[in-house]
């Protein structure tokens, strides 16, 4: 979610990196009758930069939210309001939204996204795709890397707080791998198999599971 409160309020500093320089108009082209159902803070700055439905597909770091676990986006929402999760993006695009949000807000955000059609990919494969499948389905013994399935499910739709990763966005998989593996973002399960990654192993995985629905 971008760290706009409103619509009112779109002047970003550039400082910070904000890319939602020109959804304002997206946004309201996308205003129908599943937003009339959707939970006010949709309408008020989610949208901007996750889309009506979740389903974003103008920026690569922004992860889409459409059938999404909805105990993993209350838990991330909550880590956001409690800035412990705390790496870059985080703070720059999330914090001051989920600083805004009771339990309530939350509750109501993250069921609201996991009732969307689940996310998917309409982008051609990428290179990798085998390689991932592999890593995926099977770890890599000789790294120390578990199978993701499991986790993640064998089809990647994930489960409770394991989030799904079957259709999400290949460039936000892989800043978060990334992110995980230098220790910006703290997740104790995730941060050793992510260290033994290499950046390779991390493309390959998110091209696997980019295109998976």
């Amino acid at each position: 979610m971008c760290p706009v409160l409103s619509l009112n309020n779109l002047a970003l500093s550039k400082k910070k990196g904000v890319i939602c320089s020109t959804v304002v108009a997206l946004a309201l082209l996308g205003s129908g009758p599943a937003l009339a159902q959707a939970p006010q803070s949709v309408q008020q700055s989610c949208m901007v930069c996750h889309g009506q439905t979740g389903e974003n597909t103008i920026y690569p770091i922004v992860p889409r939210l459409n059938g999404q676990q909805v105990q993993y986006l209350a838990w991330q929402l909550q880590q956001f309001k409690k800035h412990t999760r705390a790496d870059q993006n985080a703070q720059i695009y999330m914090w001051p939204v989920a600083q805004a949000l009771d339990q309530q807000d939350i509750q109501a955000l993250a069921k609201y996204y996991a009732a969307q059609s689940p996310m998917h990919s309409a982008s051609s494969p990428r290179p990798g795709v085998s390689a991932g499948k592999q890593i995926f389905l099977q770890g890599i013994a000789s790294q120390g890397i578990p199978a993701c399935m499991a986790c993640h499910a064998v089809n990647a739709t994930g489960r409770g707080t394991f989030p799904r990763l079957a259709g999400q966005r290949y460039g936000y998989m892989v800043q978060q791998l990334k992110y995980l593996h230098d220790g910006s973002r703290v997740n104790p399960i995730m941060q050793p198999i992510a260290e033994k990654l290499t950046i390779q192993q991390m493309q390959d995985v998110a091209a696997y599971l980019s295109g998976l629905h």
